[in-house]
């Protein structure tokens, strides 16, 4: 609430520099990253405007002189400028969010549930100031046009080359790649600035997701040449690959539809999480997302989805999930909103879209575009419902730029996405993608067990921070108890004492007791039976899609990590302190792992291989109270497919089951599954976990 008092505030930045070279018109200054709303100033001399956080801003540098040089930078606030643009009374955002909807800015920014509202102005990314050579390769893009029967590719090459007033005829490009044994090189004459050429790759080294292949990348180099004279040179690198999103628009009236990612022709199955913004000051972002990324790999996925609360992140981060062949779902900047449809709010999404695109479409870990978060559903939530296909934001702007920009990986107007006929039908909500947060209580009420998503792009559940990380950001004094204790809602990401998202700490607490049955009698209690509470309802739901696999194709939980210290469903900390959520979902994301769930008929014991070959198993069931084998056996498991095992008995009473298997080269894993209904004995539970190694719990006064 505190920070409120300077979201008026005017910003200055200024900067003193030297210029050792004579100034002309090729100098020009790099904004990479300007929040928001700014004039640029060099040497006294206007040569700038911005409105548009997302976007790199580029002004020439008219004004520069050789030695000292003065930038000034002044940035507006943002609350006041939205007033200059009035939103009509059927245009809808969250309470705090009306400013976002006119101004291109993180949505986050201005208060959600899991960021506080801190209406920060700066400069975000780097500021550079850039001589272009008046001769120069502009810009590049290589795609695959379709994959051959006898396993060649047909790929084009696109390119754009900067002349000046120079003639065409003395030039020439050659595009050249390697990876490993698979290289290709490709030159053409130019006829003009803008060209493309074509050509036939024999034995291609594709990307691959990862789990289905090796993430291969080519060493990439375009070559300007002048009468046979380099001139200009690019290298990058970038994997070769195709993609595809078959989906249905509704499931059908057995409850059955199609929503699966499909790359070089083959199905994939998600296994991801969702990315929210690595700090809520953006500035910071940078030092943290490799950390955050490694704990992307560690847990085991293979997908994430870049959430429209936040922003497109930078080329380093894209870079990163090429190189570890993680899946990309790339929301475009909006999300829980009904966004004006305005002529300025087409153009500058035009802008932003166009310009996007052009920097992420190399990189093959990029497999989707989505227009917005949640902003269909928007549409339909309330009484006077609209339909969302007249939104031309998503299905005019964005379609528009994709068709002229990027042609090679699928668009999805929203997430989740409401089509013209499943709006007219009145099967809003029954959609083969949903985000699926329903009422949140038991984690295995008919809501989640019985949910029909084929494929769940948000899905989470509440945690504790562990008693360390509260007392970094609570404060010692101010821990217990925590029910009704007006600093945990401080830090439940409300920017008021009684706003709409102070709920998170009731529910996260009704949650626990629940599943236990009881109070806990101190903190060191609460936050483990919460953490426990947590860890269970994300495993289930991670093995309730995994072990109907061929039903169901992903699902991407929310959500790795946090961006500031607060209570949530992250399962790491804003201190990189992991939660008890993260050592289940790992294990529940091994490549090969056994699991059980109940479905019709009882409880069935399931394998699931996503190694990419078939692997045969030696596995055990074990009733840890009796001590006794419930279930044994050798199996040999698909990779497509989950495979049923065995019915396990079920009596309706609480059992901790412990699962063994042996894996073809020896090594023994396990998981664990618990079985009944709550309330569990809380003491019983723990015994069973620090039986199986399992009390994982990090941040405590005493860990295990």
């Amino acid at each position: 609430m505190a920070l409120r008092q300077y979201e008026s505030s005017h910003v200055f930045y200024g900067r003193r520099f030297c210029c050792d070279r004579e100034p002309n018109e090729r100098f020009s200054l790099l904004f990479e990253g300007i929040d928001t709303v700014a004039d640029v100033y060099l040497n006294g001399v206007k040569i700038g405007h911005a409105e548009n956080m997302f976007i790199p801003h580029e002004f020439p540098a008219s004004s520069l002189r050789r030695g000292e040089n003065e930038l000034l930078v002044h940035i507006y606030p943002c609350v006041l400028e939205a007033r200059k643009y009035p939103i009509s009374a059927f245009a809808y955002s969250h309470k705090y969010n009306y400013e976002s909807l006119v101004i291109r800015k993180a949505a986050h920014m201005f208060g959600w549930d899991i960021c506080p509202r801190i209406v920060s102005a700066g400069l975000w990314r780097p500021v550079t100031l850039v001589e272009e050579k008046p001769v120069h390769i502009q810009d590049v893009y290589l795609w695959i046009d379709r994959m051959l029967e006898n396993g060649a590719v047909k790929c084009t090459f696109a390119f754009d080359v900067e002349l000046g007033l120079d003639e065409v005829l003395p030039y020439s490009l050659r595009v050249e790649g390697r990876c490993g044994d698979s290289a290709f090189q490709e030159e053409t004459a130019l006829w003009y600035t803008h060209g493309r050429v074509s050509f036939t790759l024999e034995n291609p080294r594709l990307w691959w997701p990862r789990g289905y292949g090796a993430p291969d990348q080519y060493q990439m180099k375009a070559t300007l040449f002048r009468e046979g004279r380099e001139v200009d040179t690019l290298e990058w690198k970038q994997g070769l690959r195709t993609v595809q999103l078959l989906h249905d628009d509704c499931l059908d009236e057995n409850g059955n539809g199609d929503f699966c990612f499909v790359v070089n022709g083959r199905r994939i199955f998600v296994l991801g999480t969702n990315w929210v913004p690595a700090d809520a000051f953006h500035s910071q972002d940078a030092k943290r997302i490799p950390q955050i990324l490694d704990l992307v790999w560690d847990i085991g996925c293979n997908g994430l989805r870049v959430w429209g609360g936040g922003v497109y992140e930078s080329d380093d981060f894209y870079a990163r999930c090429d190189a570890m062949g993680i899946l990309v779902w790339q929301d475009f900047m909006m999300a829980c909103g009904i966004y004006p449809n305005t002529p300025l709010m087409q153009e500058q999404l035009r802008q932003e879209a166009t310009v996007t695109v052009r920097r992420l479409r190399k990189h093959a870990s990029m497999c989707l575009w989505a227009g917005d978060n949640e902003c269909d559903q928007n549409y339909c939530w309330f009484d006077m419902k609209q339909d969302p296909t007249g939104n031309q934001l998503t299905r005019g702007i964005l379609p528009e730029v994709l068709r002229y920009e990027d042609l090679t990986r699928p668009y999805l107007p929203s997430s989740p996405y409401v089509s013209h006929e499943a709006y007219v039908s009145g099967r809003q909500e029954d959609t083969p993608e949903q985000h699926l947060w329903g009422p949140r209580d038991y984690f295995k009420s008919h809501f989640y067990h019985d949910a029909t998503a084929v494929f769940a792009s948000e899905m989470g559940y509440h945690g504790c921070n562990s008693p360390q990380s509260l007392r970094r950001f609570i404060g010692s004094d101010h821990l217990w108890p925590v029910d009704g204790n007006p600093m945990y809602l401080y830090h439940c990401a409300s920017p008021e004492k009684k706003g709409p998202y102070t709920y998170r700490i009731p529910l996260m607490s009704s949650q626990m007791e629940t599943l236990f049955g009881q109070k806990p009698e101190n903190l060191d209690e609460y936050a483990r039976m919460s953490q426990i509470s947590q860890a269970e309802a994300k495993k289930y739901f991670v093995e309730c899609f995994r072990s109907r696999k061929g039903q169901r194709t992903g699902i991407i939980w929310w959500n790795i990590m946090d961006c500031w210290p607060q209570i949530s469903d992250a399962v790491v900390d804003y201190y990189f302190c992991k939660k008890l959520a993260y050592f289940f979902i790992r294990r529940s994301q091994q490549p090969v792992c056994l699991m059980a769930d109940d479905h019709e008929g009882g409880l069935k014991l399931y394998g699931i291989n996503d190694s990419g070959t078939p692997c045969t198993v030696d596995y055990q069931v074990k009733d840890l109270d009796t001590a006794q084998t419930v279930a044994q056996g050798v199996q040999t498991l698909g990779t497509e497919a989950s495979t049923e095992l065995c019915t396990l008995p079920a009596d309706g009473k609480p059992h901790f089951l412990a699962i063994f298997w042996t894996m073809p080269d020896g090594s023994r894993q396990s998981n664990h599954y618990l079985q009944g209904t709550p309330p569990y004995d809380f003491s019983w539970y723990r015994r069973h976990l620090t039986e199986m190694g399992y009390d994982e719990f990090q941040g405590f006064e005493t860990e295990n």
